[in-house]
């Protein structure tokens, strides 16, 4: 019982190496190839989102999230919105199978994250920064969820 138990690990966990291992072969991969992203600039990050008109989670939840992640980056950060329907010859060089997908790339226009479904302002944020790009200090990180409200200007005169 144990013996099968522990060959059920091992297989799991190759099953998550691979998984991982093919991950990161292909964002290499798909970095030494062109972006074939037009309007894509050079030296700011991008979040290059794919969508469908007919996606209920990319309307509620994760087209919310890169607004309000772009309000916080003014001018720093670019949202390439891709319509996989209308671009289907792009969703399938960038490897998309299903709609929201969003890639970071970072200033040099290297992918480096892919987020196969719904990926939160939290979560775009952090891989934002383990990429080395950074917000804006003035602007902390909310919780998703919560108001931002601006510091008092009392006391300060």
């Amino acid at each position: 019982m144990l013996e099968r138990l522990g060959l059920a690990v091992l297989i799991a966990g190759i099953g998550l190496a691979a998984y991982f291992a093919w991950t990161r072969l292909w964002l290499v991969r798909k970095a030494r190839h062109t972006l074939g992203l037009p309007d894509f600039k050079p030296g700011r990050p991008a979040v290059l989102y794919f969508t469908a008109p007919g996606c209920l989670p990319c309307q509620t939840v994760q087209r919310p999230a890169l607004d309000e992640l772009k309000a916080r980056w003014p001018g720093r950060l670019q949202v390439l919105e891709v319509d996989a329907i209308e671009r289907p010859d792009l969703a399938d060089s960038w490897g998309v199978l299903a709609v929201p997908t969003t890639f970071v790339i970072d200033s040099h226009g290297q992918p480096r994250r892919v987020n196969h479904g719904v990926a939160r302002l939290d979560r775009l944020a952090a891989q934002l920064a383990e990429i080395g790009e950074t917000l804006p200090t003035e602007l902390p990180l909310q919780a998703e969820g919560a108001q931002f409200i601006a510091p008092s200007k009392e006391g300060t005169e």
